[in-house]
């Protein structure tokens, strides 16, 4: 039986060189072995679907040009399956084609409904790289990943339906680090260290500038044959080669994106040598091109974000900047607030957050170790006021207006919960924070491995998961919030 679903634009697996249109048909992905029974299933029926709004019928001759072709028999076998059977083919489907399988036809949206399945697609999804599958004849131990080896899977869990994970594959080598997620799409860093943007509901890859791209600092060391064999930091120790995947877990901070990579000159900006530069790329360039570096002690940047048409990065001492890459190859860099703003805190900030809001406020989230607290952490909120150059500080308890906001190696997302009512208001859901090893926050107590949320009135800081999941890291980020593009 050919598989229920229409390849999109790209093929699986294919890497794209430029950035073609997207097809709106999604294609591509498994139910995990994991995913809780139904509680109306036999075990060979647990599967998943969409249970949110139904879409509206989509032709089977746009969806099976080939199997219609083939006669009216085959066009009619397909929307008249018994809904048993399609029920077993929904186990086999990883999570994206299962939820393309909803939108077929009314007979396969109903059995997508009918098994209960995947919650909406509009709430943010966590990805983590996935340990590595037993080995054969030992299927009671798992092998952990190490930083820099290639996940072959990458386990998804949603906050709307927390203690259920899908698995997603990935081409192979494809995925040392998750460097970000933007616009629907991921941002990895591959076998070889460079950055690849993959959306995981179509297994499309777009190559974005190999790392060494950054000539003024990674230098590449050939083999014999000309292979690439490793890299030198070429502003660090020079005569220190690292292996070809090792950069990737830790060259890169965070990546985002301008917009979808379908959008001509899609802008890619990157946080990277120990928080020190930052750089950009459009999709298609061959190189990477530096736009700031700190070169004080004790400071670096903390975080960045795409807000309103511009970039902003804020560093660790709470300093400013934005740069507008619209209307000429070089971008316009601004000073937005210049100085620092440590001397105002008796604690120190772990790390700081930009937040960019539906009512369109950029928001700073300053991250405090505060030992009179139990879990040693306290959040501020400051409104960042673009025009007057200054901070704003906000009562924490009203700075989200009742939405919850996720935050990490993501493009910042918030979400109202009026709308997703499971979700908590005036809640902050954190991945683990990128900390720097000699942080006081490190040398006392870390409460922060792992994904927790935030309580902006209750100033709790609890696990976002009540039954955990997943090999979360203490002090590097090995998971995202990812929310896919498919509506």
């Amino acid at each position: 039986m050919p598989p229920p679903w229409q390849p999109s634009t790209y093929a699986a697996g294919t890497i794209v060189a430029a950035p073609p249109c997207r097809s709106s048909s999604p294609a591509g992905f498994h139910a995990s072995p994991d995913s809780d029974p139904l509680s109306f299933l036999s075990d060979e029926e647990k599967t998943i679907g969409d249970t949110s709004t139904a879409a509206p019928p989509i032709s089977l001759d746009d969806e099976f040009p080939k199997a219609t072709s083939m006669g009216p028999y085959a066009s009619a076998g397909w929307s008249d399956l018994p809904i048993d059977l399609l029920i077993r083919i929904l186990h086999l489907l990883e999570l994206p084609e299962a939820l393309a399988f909803h939108a077929v036809c009314p007979s396969w949206r109903s059995a997508s409904v009918a098994a209960g399945g995947a919650p909406p697609r509009r709430t943010p999804w966590l990805v983590s790289l996935a340990e590595e599958p037993p080995p054969a004849g030992d299927q009671q131990r798992r092998v952990r990943r190490r930083l820099c080896d290639p996940a072959a899977t990458s386990e998804l869990r949603n906050l709307l339906d927390a203690e259920r994970t899908f698995q997603v594959s990935f081409p192979r080598g494809q995925a040392v680090a998750c460097c970000g997620a933007s616009h629907g799409w991921l941002i990895m860093a591959n076998e070889l260290s460079d950055l690849v943007l993959y959306d995981p509901f179509t297994a499309a890859l777009i190559p974005l500038p190999p790392i060494t791209g950054f000539a003024s600092c990674i230098q590449g060391v050939y083999g014999d044959e000309g292979k690439i064999v490793g890299y030198r930091y070429g502003c660090y120790m020079i005569e220190r080669v690292h292996d070809v995947q090792s950069l990737g877990g830790y060259f890169y901070d965070k990546v985002v994106l301008s917009g979808p990579p379908s959008t001509c000159r899609t802008v890619a900006l990157v946080i990277h040598l120990d928080g020190k530069r930052l750089s950009f790329a459009r999709i298609g360039d061959t190189y990477w091109q530096q736009v700031s570096v700190i070169r004080r002690n004790g400071d670096s940047f903390a975080d960045c974000i795409y807000h309103r048409g511009r970039f902003y990065a804020v560093t660790m001492e709470g300093i400013l900047k934005s740069w507008d890459f619209s209307g000429s190859d070089k971008p316009r860099k601004k000073p937005v607030i210049a100085e620092d703003d440590n001397d105002m805190f008796d604690d120190p900030v772990i790390t700081r957050y930009l937040l960019s809001t539906p009512w369109g406020n950029l928001l700073q989230v300053r991250v405090f170790l505060d030992t009179h607290q139990g879990n040693n952490v306290r959040i501020e909120i400051d409104r960042l006021d673009l025009k007057s150059q200054t901070r704003v500080a906000l009562s924490s308890g009203k700075a989200l207006r009742g939405h919850a906001a996720f935050v990490g190696q993501n493009s910042p997302g918030i979400l109202s919960t009026k709308e997703f009512p499971k979700l908590r208001p005036d809640c902050i859901y954190f991945t683990t924070p990128r900390l720097r090893e000699r942080h006081a926050f490190e040398h006392r107590c870390n409460q922060w491995s792992g994904v927790k949320v935030y309580d902006l009135k209750r100033q709790t800081l609890e696990d976002a998961f009540p039954s955990g999941g997943g090999l979360y890291g203490t002090i590097c980020p090995l998971e995202v919030w990812f929310t896919p593009s498919l509506i």
